[in-house]
């Protein structure tokens, strides 16, 4: 065990502490709202939408879409043709119901969970707790998988300071964030019309 190591776990029961003062209905509430539901919309998105995409009904609306615009000689239908308008529009759209769903689920959860019983009560404490220590076990390895992703000195320091940890070292070497992208690619069949939004993104 390393400095970082016993930090870590100071600040692991900090936010455990913290979960039992909030509760877990308030910490869902505040873990997906603001940038946080947008990410978890997105993802909802990445993970869902080529299958939502695949169903025979969604096709052949997407293809009634795309009529408006493909084969008419003019600069905007073609414009629009090639950056596969109608999947911009489906996935605008999956965005805005996956945003509204999560709001419902999360206002539900809430009132669920914050029910005026002592029983409900305790429940919410200790759900708290583990809500607030995971999210901080995400944040943790999304952030040591940034760091690792960018390499250079930095990563080398860091992989050399944390050669000697059993906690943190464990989580920088096996940290499960990295292979999510392929999984999540490989899953979703993101060679396809699935990553179009996405492709679209980043090749613009």
């Amino acid at each position: 065990m390393i400095t970082a190591d016993w930090i870590s776990l100071a600040v692991i029961a900090a936010f455990a502490l913290l979960g039992v003062l909030v509760g877990f209905g308030k910490g869902l509430r505040f873990f997906t709202k603001g940038i946080f539901g947008i990410i978890i919309s997105v993802f909802l998105c990445f993970c869902f939408g080529g299958m939502i995409m695949s169903l025979g009904f969604v096709q052949s609306l997407l293809a009634k879409i795309s009529s408006l615009w493909v084969g008419k000689e003019n600069f905007w239908c073609e414009l629009l043709a090639k950056i596969k308008a109608e999947t911009v529009i489906f996935y605008l759209i999956l965005f805005a119901v996956a945003q509204i769903v999560r709001l419902l689920v999360t206002k539900f959860i809430q009132s669920f969970f914050e029910m005026d019983n002592k029983p409900m009560k305790i429940i919410n404490k200790v759900f708290g707790a583990l809500l607030f220590v995971a999210m901080l076990f995400l944040l943790g390895l999304f952030a040591l998988y940034v760091i690792s992703w960018v390499g250079g000195s930095t990563a080398q320091q860091v992989d050399t300071y944390l050669s000697g940890s059993n906690f943190l070292g464990a989580m920088y070497r096996n940290n499960p964030v990295a292979g999510l992208w392929e999984y999540f690619k490989t899953e979703t069949g993101g060679d396809g019309e699935s990553f179009a939004i996405f492709n679209l993104i980043f090749n613009c």
